[in-house]
């Protein structure tokens, strides 16, 4: 499958001089779904989130850790209280003589919970990261690339794997191909009035195995996803103070504001005004 460099895929860059990418966020306005060749592991610091992988929902609360595996199509859920998170991401090069075993197979238990004596190991180099990253002191650098390796260990000796069958990755590769054209034309016509007719022939289907397909493969219908698009777009756009709530209704695809205050509040609880001021 070629990768291309689109919103959907999401590309990882090097930031530590190594192949490895480290997030720190106390916000969570929510993301796309998405997928990218290198393992992620997300631990939650403060507060709580939900985080929608293969199409599970993990609810996530502090101290929980969840690893992504490569190729996993994932999303996170905008949550307006915030949810302070360490997130960091490894290229399979990191992980040497295994990475082949790790990245080919899938995490039969990717949510670890405080408990489990995994769960302690990879918590205690998570935690030492966020440390080093904050505080940055004289060699922050090699020590952070040192938690690295004993978080790749530990993943290495400890987490359960299962193996995909060859008709499973047959199926994988079709799926992840077909729905990067899809959720690729959500992204670039959002703001539009795009219905599930324009998508399914955009993609070459029937409308019937287009729905079919759609649900099956993000767990929500055509409509539902264009929807959860557009108030992701929408909470990232509150941010700015100087933009009107109707302005970004229509901004975003929506054609009435009774109709996004409406669906803002099924998705997030809140009106878009009330969202805006917990930001």
């Amino acid at each position: 499958m070629a990768y291309r460099n689109h919103p959907w895929h999401e590309m990882i860059t090097s930031k530590t001089g190594t192949p490895l990418k480290i997030i720190i966020s106390p916000v969570e306005f929510g993301t796309s779904s998405h997928w990218h060749k290198e393992l992620e592991i997300v631990y939650i610091l403060e507060g709580s989130m939900q985080i929608e992988l293969e199409s599970a929902i993990y609810e996530m609360s502090q101290g929980d850790l969840l690893v992504i595996g490569s190729c996993d199509v994932h999303r996170y859920f905008a949550n307006p209280r915030g949810c302070n998170k360490i997130i960091i991401q490894l290229d399979k090069s990191m992980f040497e003589t295994c990475g082949e075993a790790y990245f080919s197979r899938r995490f039969a238990e990717p949510h670890l919970r405080p408990g489990q004596s995994l769960h302690a190991e990879l918590e205690r180099e998570m935690l030492k990261i966020n440390h080093e990253i904050s505080e940055r002191l004289p060699g922050y650098d090699p020590a952070i690339k040192t938690s690295a390796y004993a978080i790749i260990t530990a993943i290495v000796r400890g987490m359960k794997m299962a193996e995909h069958t060859r008709d499973e990755r047959s199926r994988r590769h079709e799926k992840l191909s077909r729905l990067e054209n899809a959720i690729c034309y959500i992204e670039q016509h959002y703001d539009k009035d795009i219905t599930l007719s324009q998508a399914a022939e955009n993609n070459g289907y029937s409308v019937y195995h287009f729905s079919r397909f759609f649900k099956e493969a993000t767990g929500h219908s055509f409509n539902d996803y264009l929807n959860m698009h557009r108030i992701r777009v929408g909470c990232q756009l509150l941010g700015d103070v100087t933009l009107p709530v109707t302005s970004i209704a229509y901004r975003i695809g929506f054609n009435s504001i009774e109709t996004f205050n409406r669906v803002f509040k099924k998705q997030t609880g809140c009106t878009p005004s009330a969202y805006r001021s917990k930001l």
